[in-house]
């Protein structure tokens, strides 16, 4: 199909001294089988060779920068801000995303236009990108999200509209912008799970996820964390009983869910949309 006819899709890309995986990131957005990519990387003043490494792709870049910001948040918006796509998905500079990670997307964006954010799963990776441990989220709901709210951020595409309903991030939050950007786009549409591996998440010792908000958490993490329950939990999601109980709902759900017909025929529906590409860990 020629691009033109294609949605556009905008990536963004925040760096910031992340130069140890920085170039993987950006060939696996660069090397995606989808083809009207326009991609953004918002570098935040780096000083470790990340310069070097963008400026060896600029050519491929809708357009890129390199200076001081207020964080992360910042970075993202920023890059947004300057966006021409229709649909959007952020990915860190030390994840990547698998080679039809894009197409399959956009296909379902197309076939479910009532969704305007879908999401895939993820696989998790160390620091020398060894697959280390699997992450396949439930399908979200607005009620269920009080409970548990977790998605695979760098999987998760969500069109311009909806991004600018909601005003974008918040630049005040370093630690759960996400999960605070996935609530206020529950109040706007529903979400779409598309049940295949489509990219990866690193961790390692200097991701937020360790430092900020896993097995190292920080005062500022915490208090993020307080922001989140104050905005959003409800009477019946502060009972540390239903929460529980929820979290081994979810682990039954999951099981059953690996079972069901539906999933089955969308696993083979994107093993048919990406049959062309041999090259494809979707």
């Amino acid at each position: 199909m020629d691009k033109n006819n294609l949605p556009k899709v905008t990536i963004v890309t925040p760096s910031f001294n992340q130069a140890d995986f920085l170039e993987e990131t950006m060939l696996s957005v660069l090397n995606q089988s989808y083809t009207n990519i326009e991609y953004i990387v918002v570098d935040g003043g780096s000083t470790d060779g990340s310069v070097d490494i963008i400026k060896k792709y600029e050519e491929r870049l809708a357009w890129w920068i390199s200076e001081p910001d207020n964080g992360q948040s910042d970075a993202i918006n920023k890059g947004f801000k300057g966006a021409t796509g229709q649909i959007y998905n952020w990915l860190n500079s030390d994840d990547v995303l698998y080679p039809d990670a894009v197409k399959v997307a956009v296909h379902f964006m197309q076939k479910h236009p009532e969704n305007e954010v879908v999401y895939g799963d993820r696989v998790v990776i160390d620091q020398n990108s060894n697959i280390v441990d699997v992450f396949e989220p439930l399908t979200v709901t607005r009620s269920s999200s009080r409970f548990l709210l977790r998605i695979p951020q760098e999987v998760t595409f969500f069109t311009a509209d909806l991004w600018h309903r909601v005003n974008g991030l918040n630049e005040e939050l370093h630690y759960v912008m996400d999960s605070d950007l996935w609530f206020r786009f529950l109040e706007e549409t529903t979400f779409f799970h598309i049940p295949v591996f489509m990219g990866a998440y690193r961790e390692h010792e200097e991701s937020k996820s360790v430092f900020g908000i896993g097995r190292n958490k920080n005062e500022r993490a915490l208090e993020e964390i307080r922001f989140l329950k104050q905005n959003y939990s409800t009477y019946w999601s502060g009972i540390k009983l239903l929460r529980k109980f929820y979290k081994y709902y979810a682990i039954v759900r999951t099981a059953y869910d690996h079972n069901k017909r539906k999933r089955r025929l969308m696993k083979e529906e994107v093993r048919t949309l990406t049959a062309g590409n041999s090259d494809s860990s979707v």
